[in-house]
């Protein structure tokens, strides 16, 4: 299951998808996320969440450009609820190396807290084996 989201210029900046081998959902950000294509991608992934029942996210942010400061409110009042009510349990960021995107990574880490458990990775690889870990854990 794959789905993907365009920002307000028409231009894909986000492929979601569901990998079952290795179960979890990748995000691929690429560009500049909008506010409107952010509130969009996020019910799309709610509903991928709950068809697929994966408790696991891979959100690569390394080729995303600027901050997504302006969504904040929205993703912890609205999204991160949905999310956790969704099953997801698990949540690796990449960042960008833009500056401002990687400050927006680490504030949406801090308000979260221990409602999900979030860790953010300068790389994939990282994250991967992080993601890996915490399924071995649970199996």
């Amino acid at each position: 299951m794959k789905f993907e989201t365009k920002n307000n210029l028409n231009r894909v900046i986000c492929t979601t998808e569901y990998q079952p081998e290795n179960n979890w959902i990748y995000c691929n950000w690429e560009g500049y996320a909008n506010v409107d294509a952010m509130k969009e991608w996020g019910l799309k992934f709610v509903d991928l969440l709950k068809k697929t029942k994966c408790s696991n996210l891979l959100n690569d942010d390394s080729k995303s450009t600027g901050p997504w400061t302006q969504a904040m409110e929205w993703i912890e009042t609205i999204l991160i609820p949905k999310v956790i009510d969704a099953g997801l349990k698990q949540y690796a960021h990449v960042v960008s190396e833009n500056t401002f995107s990687e400050m927006s990574a680490k504030e949406l880490n801090i308000k979260i807290g221990s409602t999900l458990e979030m860790a953010t990775f300068r790389n994939v690889d990282d994250a991967k084996s992080w993601l890996i870990a915490k399924q071995e854990k649970v199996s």
